[in-house]
This record gives structure tokens, sequence and C-alpha cells, in this order.
């Protein structure tokens, strides 16, 4: 193990480790534990599970590249699992106080970043050359822990590079109401009436902002700095220079409404919602409206809806409001998920595609009997899916026709491993280069230890 202690800021930072204390640990596919002859139960390491379930794929079905378990035992509550981030040929993701970079190929750990304390916030997704800018909580006070440390690295490599501590608010409460977003080489902090954009390569501040009559509260990642804003007549969706900070448009959202997420940023598609009504504005590059897509009712709290989009992980457990799975979007064409509907003890559900010029319904596309289909994004005039796998079939990447129809299965995952991937609930789906990614938005949610450190977190597929 190599381990490298650094100081910083008169105290102890970090500790960089190729091996931090993980503890290989896996299952077959069921989860259980394999039998070495004796009655004893004899575990096999991720790698060894990923090369059985792998040889026994059948023909068409792809490769079975790692498996990653979580390998630790966290304190007793949920974590969220930040990421995850690809840069290059690395894969990385955080969770409570470590940043972990993994080899998209075979999944092998290839550094780890330990945190003094735990990880607050972070981007949903790296700046364009691959870097990563989280949020750590400040040391605890009388008024509690601040999510007030700025720490950047880069994820190609692991390396750690500049941070910055902000100066904490009167209220500790408020500063955990973090929203962070990564714009081209720039990375936003914010938090109710502060904002704060730095260069993620060396730190210097572009512009910050205070208190004022409107309070920008969430920023989001994308090519473009866009914003949500809390103002005396109600929310308001803004866009800003990403050097200068200055205020290019502003689109008041209608009284009595709320923006609850933005399910894309180009086109820009917000969600808002008043009381259970839930509604889809598409606004125009200048910030003018578009169309309006009447989604039907949700309840918030119960999250009860004729559609299903899942942002900020299983429990809802980050504040920033572009990350939510479930939709796709094109220049003309909005994609939603409906909400799953159990059938024979399993579940299916379809695809729904909205005009984004009229708001009307163009088509809708059902998933395969006892299957669950998410729309994943657009690629080469296709609509990319994931199906979910169920205990018995591996889940499955297939494409769409932009005009409807049946789905085509592009990538399927093998049965082998079904068992394993269909526990995997909720997990974030990443496909690029022919190969996907699963991953846990949450974990730490297995009260027996073992059966926690066995959980898996990360599968990978494809040649």
């Amino acid at each position: 193990m190599l381990a490298l202690v650094l100081i910083a800021g008169g105290g102890v930072w970090f500790a960089v480790s190729g091996d931090d204390g993980r503890k290989p640990v896996a299952g077959e596919a069921s989860g259980s534990p394999e039998d070495d002859g004796d009655g004893k139960a004899a575990r096999i390491s991720d790698t060894e599970l990923a090369a059985r379930l792998d040889a026994r794929r059948e023909p068409g079905e792809a490769k079975v590249r790692w498996v990653q378990s979580l390998g630790v035992d966290l304190p007793g509550r949920a974590m969220t699992v930040y990421g995850p981030w690809r840069a290059g040929d690395v894969v990385a993701k955080a969770m409570h106080r470590t940043v972990y970079g993994y080899a998209m190929a075979d999944g092998e750990q290839l550094w780890s970043l330990r945190m003094p304390d735990d990880i607050c916030a972070a981007p949903t997704r790296p700046t364009d050359d691959g870097k990563i800018v989280v949020a750590v909580e400040a040391e605890k006070s009388d008024n509690g822990t601040d999510c007030t440390v700025l720490q950047m690295i880069d994820l190609r490599t692991g390396k750690p590079g500049w941070r910055k501590t902000l100066e904490a608010a009167a209220v500790a409460e408020t500063e955990k109401r973090v929203v962070m977003a990564s714009n081209g080489d720039t990375v936003t902090y914010s938090r109710p009436g502060h904002v704060h954009t730095y260069r993620a390569g060396d730190g210097q501040e572009l512009f910050a902002s205070e208190p004022r009559e409107c309070r920008s509260y969430a920023f989001l990642s994308g090519a473009r700095t866009l914003a949500v804003a809390d103002c005396p007549g109600g929310n308001t969706v803004q866009e800003f220079d990403p050097g200068s900070g200055r205020k290019k448009w502003e689109y008041a959202v209608e009284q009595g409404w709320f923006v609850d997420q933005v399910h894309s940023v180009s086109p820009l598609l917000v969600s808002v919602l008043k009381g259970d009504r839930w509604r889809l504005l598409a606004l125009r590059d200048d910030g003018t409206l578009r169309s309006r897509v009447e989604l039907g009712t949700r309840d918030v709290d119960l999250g009860f809806a004729e559609y299903e989009v899942r942002c900020g992980g299983y429990l809802v457990v980050t504040r920033n409001r572009d990350d939510c799975a479930g939709v796709a979007a094109d220049d003309d064409t909005y994609y939603v998920s409906t909400k799953r509907k159990h059938v024979d003890f399993d579940v299916d559900n379809r695809v729904v595609a909205f005009d984004l010029d009229t708001g009307r319904q163009k088509w809708t596309a059902d998933a395969p009997p006892g299957r669950r289909m998410e729309p994943l994004r657009t690629e080469d005039g296709k609509l990319l899916l994931h199906i979910a796998a169920t205990r018995t079939r591996g889940g499955e990447i297939a494409t769409l026709p932009l005009t409807g129809g049946a789905p085509r299965t592009l990538l399927a995952h093998p049965a082998s491993s079904a068992s394993i991937e269909a526990g995997m609930t909720a997990a974030e789906v990443v496909y690029e280069d022919g190969r996907s990614l699963l991953s846990l938005p949450t974990v730490g949610t297995v009260e027996d230890d073992d059966a926690e450190a066995e959980m898996k977190t990360m599968m990978a597929f494809g040649e």
C-alpha cells in the first residue's frame, strides 16, 4: 500500500492511497457465500465473481466486465453516492469521506482520496477536462457543521488541487443547502442568496453574489450557466455569463408555481409544481416560453404520478436540480417514462414522447412485457433506452426509433448476473462506447454490517 499524508493549511488534510482498507467481499449471483466443502462459508473476490458470471453467459449476451462491492462499513444511515463521473478511461465516485477512481476497463481501483469530514455536495458532472470540486463539512462548532470547504480533484490522476474554506453563515443549517454545478471549465457553489463561481483549474474566483432581492439557489451543470432563483414574485430561471456573472435573461415562472427540477439544459426543460399539479416548461435559448407540457398530478411527498422521473437518487438525498433519470430530450421532443405498474409480481411501463413546439403527445411505446424501461438520451437518430433486469433476465440497453415503435436490443446483459443487477434498485445507468455501467446513488441502507459490505454498488458490461 502506498500512502501519502499531505499537510495543508497547518493541518493534515487527507491521505492518498492505492488501498484504503477495502476488503474484497462478494457472493455468488444470488448474493450468498459459497460453501468451500467443509461447511464453512468462503467469500470470493469481486474479480472472481465477475469471471464466474461471465463464464456462464449465453451467446449474444454482453461480457460481465467487473463488479464492485461496497466493501466498507459505513455509519448507520443512508449515504449519498456522488457520481459516477467519467474522465477519459477513469470512472470516479465519492461517498462518505472518500473519493474513488476506477479503471473503466476492468474496475481496478486506481486511486482514492480521503477527506477530513463528510462530503456534503458535488456537481452532477465534472468539468470538460475531467476535474471535480467537492464540498466538505468544516470543523464542528456550537452551531453544528458547515458545508463550506471546497476541494478540487483531477479525476484522471486522482491528484488533489486547490482548496478553499468559505466564510460560514450565521445559521449553519443554511450552509448545508448547497448546490454545485460545472460549466465548461468553471464550477459554481450556491446556497440561498450566496453564489461563488471559480475557474476549476486554479481556483480563481470569477464572480460572487451576496443576498439580494432575487436569491439564486441552484445552478445547473452543462454548456451554459443557468440558475434557478427565488424572487419576491416567485421562482425565476436565469442565464448568466460564466466569466463575469452578468445576467443575460430571466424567465419568471407563473405565480404560484415553483421550480422542482430541470430535466434538460439543451433544450432547456424545467419541471414546475403547483400543489399536486405538474407541468414541464420548454424554454427557448433566449429565455422565452416555447411550450407547456402538462404532466398531470403528482404528490411530492408520496410520489404519486402518471410519470416516473427519479431525481437525486432513490432517497432524494441531493439538492442538485439537474440529476434526473427517466427523461431525455432532443431539439424537437421530450421523452419520459410512465409510472411502473405491477404485473404478475413484476413491473412494466411505457415511454411517452411530447412535441416541444406544441406540448402535445406525439406517441407512446410499450416496454417489453413484465419489464421496465427508461429513456437515457438520443444518439445517432434513435432514442437510447435502459430496460431493467428482472430476477431471471438481465437488463438491456436498447434503441427506439424517434417515431416510436418497439425497442430493439443493443446490448443484452447476461442472465447469469440478473439477480444481482435486479437488486441494484434505482441504479444510475451510463452507456458509452458499447459498454454500460450501473451505479447505486445511495448506500448504507442495510443494517447488517456483513451484508452492507457485500452490497454490489457498481457493475459494468460490454466488450
